[in-house]
């Protein structure tokens, strides 16, 4: 993923240096805060299902029964209100959807990555999938989907990057994420500058348990990290291209 091995050990030298430290794998912290997040948003569902959507779903029948005792004119104005109610409603049952399930079921990594990043792009995120990250099971997928939505969220100012490209590998023992981001003309993508963007780095993947790195390229802020990998599907992993490493990516 870097070509400076002093700052980036190889990936066995890096995952034994881990272990023998006895840092916990990333999945375990990020599982906690995802399933908190689960727990709220699920909560928030239901509220807005108890609450605005049944009580919207009650108007409509309130609105029939008055079209039926009044005159032509007012039955086509109740119409046309009923029909914003039903529009209302509508919108409130698809908020409730983007809430629950989280996370959402997915049909991969791009679609997983795209999902989740999507609330805090103006366009959405472009994947990279390159070796062994084909054959990443869903919690480690779920792990790069939260370690993203933490970089994009931590890392860049209240207006959105313009442009973002996640690119992905795998070995048997890290992920290589290495996360591009462009901001939108005339504005600034790193919140509090190159030094905060750096610190705010450090500690995520300090955290995390993971090795990461931080380069301005004029606007363009170029994230790189090696991630560990949880101990699940030990097969899959083994099919993953050893050594694997992230070369800068042009965005």
């Amino acid at each position: 993923m870097s070509d400076d091995s002093t700052r980036f050990p190889a990936p066995r030298a890096a995952a034994e240096d881990r272990a023998g430290q006895g840092t916990a794998p990333p999945h375990l912290l990020l599982d906690m805060v995802r399933r908190l997040r689960a727990r709220e948003r699920g909560y928030l569902a239901g509220l807005l299902h108890d609450g605005p959507v049944q009580e919207l779903a009650a108007v409509p029948l309130e609105l029939a029964e008055a079209r039926r005792a009044t005159g032509t004119a007012q039955r086509d104005e109740l119409g046309v209100v009923a029909q914003q109610v039903d529009a209302a409603s509508r919108s409130l049952r698809g908020l409730q959807g983007e809430f629950w399930p989280f996370p959402r079921p997915s049909s991969g990594l791009a679609a997983s990555l795209k999902q989740r990043t999507g609330w805090l792009l103006d366009t959405p995120l472009a994947v990279d999938a390159g070796a062994g990250a084909a054959g990443l099971p869903e919690a480690d997928i779920q792990v790069v989907a939260d370690i993203v939505e933490l970089i994009l969220a931590g890392l860049a100012s209240t207006e959105a990057p313009a442009r973002a490209l996640a690119a992905v590998q795998a070995d048997q023992d890290l992920i290589f994420l290495q996360l591009n981001m462009t901001p939108a003309p005339g504005s600034d993508l790193v919140s509090g500058g190159p030094a905060a963007a750096r610190a705010s780095l450090r500690s995520l993947a300090a955290a995390i348990g993971a090795r990461a790195d931080l380069d301005l390229h004029g606007r363009r802020l170029r994230v790189r990290m090696e991630i560990p990998r949880g101990p699940h599907q030990p097969a899959l992993r083994a099919a993953a291209a050893p050594g694997a490493t992230i070369s800068p990516v042009d965005h």
